[in-house]
């Protein structure tokens, strides 16, 4: 197995997925609070999802190492 380097974009878009993600959970959970529960779950939602896109690389590889 080959060891990949990542780029500095890489990192960049992975902590922006990760802190953006985190953010939208928060803000989620506030919504939820006030009392609007469609709009903070799909706010949640689209928090994890981002926080998953986060770890996108490591996610491939868990699929990739599968295969192999």
């Amino acid at each position: 197995m080959k060891k990949r380097r990542r780029s500095i974009g890489e990192l960049i878009s992975s902590f922006v997925f990760f802190f953006g993600g985190l953010w939208l959970i928060l803000e989620g959970k506030n919504l939820y609070s006030e009392g609007a529960i469609l709009k903070s779950l799909l706010v949640f939602l689209g928090g994890t999802m981002s926080v998953a896109a986060a770890f996108r690389f490591q996610i491939q590889r868990l699929f990739e190492d599968k295969n192999d």
